[in-house]
C-alpha cells in the first residue's frame, strides 16, 4: 500500500462507509465555495488518497455517486459542486489500479465532464486526465486518438489543457504528440471546420492561447515551426492564438530570436 495514503487526512473516513457522510460534510465545509477559487489543496489531497489499490467497493461507489452529480444537484459555485470536482480527480488517481471495467468508466466520466456546462467540472476533467497521463500516458493518448476525429471544441480544449502538464512532458515523445495533436486542431480551425463566434470556440481558443507555449518550450524546433505555419494566416483569430503564445515569458525570454522572427512574419 502507498505509504503516503496512510498519512492522508481523508484516508480513515474512506475506510468505512459509515463515515462517508462525515467525509462529505468535511469536503463541503472546506470547499471555499461559493467563491472565486475552490480549495484545490483539499481536492488534491482527497484525490491522492485513491492513488493505491486499497479502494473498496463502497469507496468506488461513492466516487460513482459524486462524479455523476448533474448541475441540478451540484450547481456552479455551490459547495455541492465540490463533490464531483473532487471525485473526478480521485478517479484519475485510481485509474492505474482499477480493473479494466472501472478504467473504462473512468474514461467515460472524464469525457462527459469535458463537455459539462460547469467550468469547474471541465477543469476537473483536465486534472483527472493529467493524473491518468502521469501514470500511463499511453492510456491518455489512446483516449484522445479515439476521440479526436469527432471531437468538439470543448473536448479539444480538454486535450490541450490536459497535455499542458509539465510532469508529463519530461518525455520528448509526449511533447511531440502534444504538438502534433495541437497542429491537427489548428488545421481544423484554419480550414473553417470549427464554428467561430460560439462560447465553445472561445473556451478552446483561450486554452490554445497558453498551452501551445508549454509544448513549444520543450520542443522549440518543432514548436516554432508549427507557430510559423499559422503565423502567416490572414485569420485574426488564428493570429491571436499565435501572438498570445509568443508573448508568454517561457518563450519570450528563452527564445527571443525565434519569437521576433515569427512576429516579423506576422507583420509582413
Amino acid at each position: 500500500m502507498n505509504s503516503k495514503v496512510t498519512k492522508n487526512i481523508f484516508y480513515e473516513e474512506l475506510q468505512e462507509a459509515g463515515k462517508f457522510k462525515q467525509l462529505e460534510q468535511r469536503l463541503l465545509g472546506e470547499s471555499n465555495l461559493p467563491g472565486p477559487r475552490a480549495n484545490l489543496g483539499a481536492a488534491s489531497t482527497f484525490a491522492d488518497a485513491f492513488t493505491s489499490d486499497w479502494v473498496s467497493d463502497d469507496a468506488w461507489n461513492l466516487l460513482m455517486e459524486w462524479s455523476g452529480k448533474p448541475e441540478s444537484a451540484a450547481p456552479t459555485d455551490d459547495p455541492r459542486e465540490f463533490l464531483p470536482f473532487c471525485a473526478l480527480q480521485a478517479m484519475g488517481s485510481y485509474y492505474r489500479y482499477a480493473e479494466p471495467s472501472r478504467q473504462q468508466i473512468i474514461l467515460e466520466r472524464c469525457q462527459a465532464a469535458m463537455n459539462d456546462s460547469r467550468w469547474r467540472m471541465r477543469e476537473a476533467a483536465a486534472m483527472a486526465l493529467q493524473r491518468i497521463g502521469e501514470q500511463d500516458f499511453s492510456a491518455l493518448r489512446s483516449l484522445f486518438d479515439g476521440m479526436k476525429d469527432a471531437a468538439g471544441p470543448l473536448e479539444q480544449r480538454a486535450f490541450v489543457a490536459a497535455l499542458a502538464h509539465p510532469p508529463m512532458l519530461k518525455d520528448s515523445a509526449n511533447v511531440l504528440y502534444a504538438l502534433e495533436l495541437s497542429e491537427e486542431i489548428l488545421d481544423e480551425i484554419a480550414a473553417g471546420q470549427t464554428r467561430y463566434g460560439t462560447e465553445d470556440f472561445r473556451i478552446l481558443s483561450k486554452g490554445l492561447e497558453y498551452a501551445l507555449s508549454v509544448f513549444v518550450e520543450r520542443a522549440p524546433e518543432h514548436g516554432f515551426r508549427m507557430l510559423a505555419k499559422f503565423a502567416v494566416t490572414d485569420d485574426k483569430r488564428m493570429q491571436k492564438i499565435v501572438k498570445s503564445n509568443l508573448g508568454k515569458a517561457r518563450l519570450a525570454k528563452k527564445f527571443s530570436q525565434d519569437v521576433e522572427r515569427i512576429q516579423l512574419m506576422m507583420n509582413a
